[in-house]
């Protein structure tokens, strides 16, 4: 839609300049065409930069989690680089044989030792709009449900360790 005031305010303004006589009629119509125009670029820039009308949502989703070697009490990762960028690799399912993994780009890792539960919990964050005004407004530009990241927190009982692949 924003998209649409824009060409709107582009077209009265070009319209108004090149076909309407000089006077205070050709004023008003130019100065609705080039508020139109510079308000739907301020609006769509703030959009794209800010995520204006959007705001930010979580879902936590709880698993138990289990060990990714059969018969030890481990959770493994593999380093990537020098920083502290890892992908971890667990197992959610003791009747699965795949293990899943972390994404190091869109997602944080925190561990936790010595906790009641052996336990996975993934925090998912989204951006969607605030309303259905701004949705309709904003369309065109970032789709809802847009996705931020995920954090992964590990809670481990005492005696697990977190070991190098």
């Amino acid at each position: 839609m924003i998209v649409i005031f824009l060409f709107a305010g582009a077209l009265m303004f070009a319209i108004s300049m090149i076909f309407v006589h000089p006077g205070l009629k050709k004023t008003i119509w130019v100065t609705v065409g080039l508020i139109l125009t510079i308000g739907s670029i301020v609006l769509l820039t703030l959009n794209y930069n800010t995520y204006l009308g959007m705001k930010q949502v979580s879902s936590t989703t709880t698993y138990p989690l289990t060990s990714s070697i059969k018969g030890q009490k481990v959770i493994l990762y593999q380093q990537l680089g020098t920083k502290n960028e890892r992908i971890y690799y667990y197992q959610t399912n003791p009747l699965s044989s795949k293990l899943e993994r972390t994404n190091p780009n869109t997602s944080s890792v925190t561990i936790h030792k010595n906790t009641n539960h052996n336990q996975l919990k993934i925090t998912r964050s989204y951006r969607i709009y605030r309303n259905e005004e701004m949705r309709l407004l904003f369309s065109a530009g970032i789709p809802n449900n847009h996705f931020i990241g995920q954090h992964y927190q590990f809670d481990l009982k005492p005696g697990w360790t977190v070991k190098s692949k």
